[in-house]
This record gives structure tokens, sequence and C-alpha cells, in this order.
């Protein structure tokens, strides 16, 4: 959990408003425990430590969602590390894994205002769609991905 506590204070609180969707000044002791103890039968953390002082420099989870087929993404990266591709190489581990497990979509919600995350999402071919005010949610087909032809209902 030390890992968790040094990484959240090097992450601004504008960083901490656009992962977590509010003002935060710091994570209670229940959110970093839920932070940092998984249930890897249902998610799993890639983290990014730095070689030299083995410090975490970048995050990112999924969660599978009850069907089993769905999971959703969620990533931090130090402050002063974005723009660098950190958040790429964490978001193109997440998809190789997930494609990897059999998921057929992976999706994140992102405030309106982060830009370089939606642009990111983009790049990666991930789709936005409007949620609420201020909300978009950004949803990768995986399915199209694998060639696997879509399931219809």
């Amino acid at each position: 959990m030390a890992l968790y506590g040094d990484f959240l204070r090097n992450v601004s609180a504008e960083d901490l408003r656009l992962r977590f969707f509010a003002r935060v000044a710091e994570l209670s002791a229940e959110e970093l425990h839920k932070l940092a103890h998984l249930d890897y039968a249902h998610e799993m953390a890639f983290l990014a430590l730095d070689e030299k002082t083995g410090r975490m420099v970048g995050l990112v989870r999924l969660k599978d969602e009850l069907d089993e087929q769905t999971a959703e993404f969620a990533i931090l990266v130090r402050s002063r590390l974005k723009g660098h591709g950190l958040g790429w190489l964490l978001m193109q581990r997440v998809i190789d894994f997930a494609k990897e497990k059999g998921l057929r979509r992976v999706y994140g919600d992102v405030l309106a205002d982060n830009e370089s995350m939606l642009q990111m999402c983009a790049e990666l071919g991930f789709h936005a769609h409007d949620m609420w005010s201020g909300m978009k949610r950004v949803v990768l087909d995986l399915d199209r991905i694998h060639g696997r032809p879509q399931e219809t209902s």
C-alpha cells in the first residue's frame, strides 16, 4: 500500500479529479486498501514502476462486469510523466490482457473535459458515447480486433 500512497501524492489535484470525477484531497485508508487488493478472478492491475527507484509511476486497472464479457478500465499516470507514452503503453497492455482473457468489450468513463484521455482512446480504437452532461463512455469492441463475427441479439 505504500506504493499507492507515494504514487497518489505525486498526482496533481486536477489529475485526481479527472480520474475520480471529483475533487479529491486524499484517498481514505479504505479506498487505498480497495486499490491495492484485488479479486484476481474478476480484476487485474498493471503497474508501471521506475526502474531506478522502484516507485510506481502509472497504473491501469480492469474489472469484469457481471456478464464476464465486458470489463471497465481505469488508468492514472504520475502527473509529470503525462504525455510521454506511459498511458498509451499501459492501455495497450490492458487491451492485450482483455483479448487474452476472451473479453468482448472494454470500456471506461471519462470526463468530457479530459481531452487527452479521449484522444488517446480514439487513437486506440475506442468509440466515445455521450452519457450525461460532462461525461463520456469510451468503448472498445474487442470482437472486431479478434476478427470474430459479432453475435446478434
